[in-house]
């Protein structure tokens, strides 16, 4: 069965995190794509229908599966009518900013035998996908401490939906699913939530700044992003009890992705990124480059969800997931209103 598949948006995220893959992907076929700029959508894919009626896309008989990137305000909407007409659901991070909006999609798409899931692209990073594979084979020792950031050098105010006041705009929504979910594929749901959001820059309307600190019994994982880091970001440092691991810069792949490679093209995205394990004192102090780092695979989080269309695995991202990772990020922004830790109640009942 070849899945059809309609892209809603075709901003950075439809055309850099999505076509591509859809394109690339055994089992699909990109048959259209929504937007209001037709000759943009052409300039990489001439041969895609470009249609400007999101609604009439989400309706089409010729369609399987809708991918929606569209301001996340919209999210809801287009989702329930998309399971409601008999799709199966790809929706961006963050997916939707309310618990219950993501418990009741979760439901109509059991109601509906229906495949919904969230684009959490950053599990398929190279970074992440050696971290998990160090806490998973303590190689290192038992993880006691995990510092996970996202931080950036944009001080000044940008012109667009994401820097404006609205549902699940600011780097809180933009940023935060991306390590708040790494956090919970990793290590699961946490005792506790403590976090501050503000917003630093002059003119801001909306977060541009974040930390929150997440409980394991003892262990701590403090997840963070900045909008005035201008030097070289270090994207982990994971503490050990044999030793630590240090990861700078961002995986190399969305990069690749901007600069127009493609998947399935040789060396996509080959870059390594600069991390180091840093052993213990009893080992002589000897700090190593870490080779075992790789590239990342995006195209998996695709293969994954192709196979759960056709019904033989689970989705990239469950139904339980995503609605604890709403669940999080929530309970993140009430314990930045109060000033107060926030114990962890869900339970999700899916």
């Amino acid at each position: 069965m070849t899945i059809r598949v309609g892209i809603i948006g075709f901003g950075l995220s439809g055309r850099v995190f999505h076509a591509p893959f859809v394109a690339h992907q055994a089992g699909m076929t990109l048959s259209y794509i929504c937007s209001s700029s037709p000759e943009k959508v052409h300039q990489y894919w001439p041969d895609v229908a470009v249609v400007s009626d999101a609604e009439a896309l989400i309706q089409s008989d010729d369609i399987d599966l809708v991918v929606i990137t569209t301001p996340n305000e919209l999210h809801y909407a287009q989702a329930k009518l998309a399971l409601e007409s008999g799709k199966h659901v790809l929706l961006e991070k963050p997916a939707v900013t309310e618990l219950e909006q993501m418990e009741a999609l979760c439901r109509l798409a059991r109601e509906q035998n229906r495949v919904l899931s969230v684009y959490q692209n950053r599990r398929f990073d190279g970074d992440f996908l050696r971290l998990k594979a160090l806490v998973e084979t303590q190689e290192l020792g038992q993880l006691k401490q995990l510092e996970s950031r996202f931080d950036r050098f944009r001080p000044e105010v940008q012109e667009r939906w994401r820097e404006q006041p609205g549902v699940g705009t600011g780097i809180f929504w933009d940023l935060g699913p991306h390590v708040m979910d790494q956090a919970l594929a990793l290590l699961g749901t946490p005792d506790w939530v403590q976090a501050d959001i503000g917003t630093l820059r002059e003119g801001g309307s909306a977060a541009d700044t974040f930390d929150v600190t997440l409980a394991y019994g003892k262990r701590r994982v403090y997840l963070g992003a900045s909008l005035f880091e201008a030097g070289a970001m270090r994207r982990y440092n994971a503490r050990f009890d044999g030793g630590s691991w240090h990861c700078y810069d961002l995986d190399a792949q969305e990069d690749a992705l901007r600069a127009g490679e493609l998947p399935g093209q040789p060396d996509f995205a080959s870059t390594k990124q600069r991390a180091a394990c840093y052993l213990a004192p009893s080992q002589h102090d000897v700090t190593a480059t870490d080779e075992a780092i790789s590239a990342g695979r995006y195209v998996d989080f695709y293969q994954q969800l192709t196979v759960a269309i056709q019904g033989q695995g689970e989705a990239p991202v469950t139904l339980k997931q995503a609605c604890e990772l709403v669940y999080a990020m929530t309970l993140a922004e009430h314990s930045a209103r109060t000033g107060e830790r926030q114990s962890w109640q869900y339970q999700s009942a899916f």
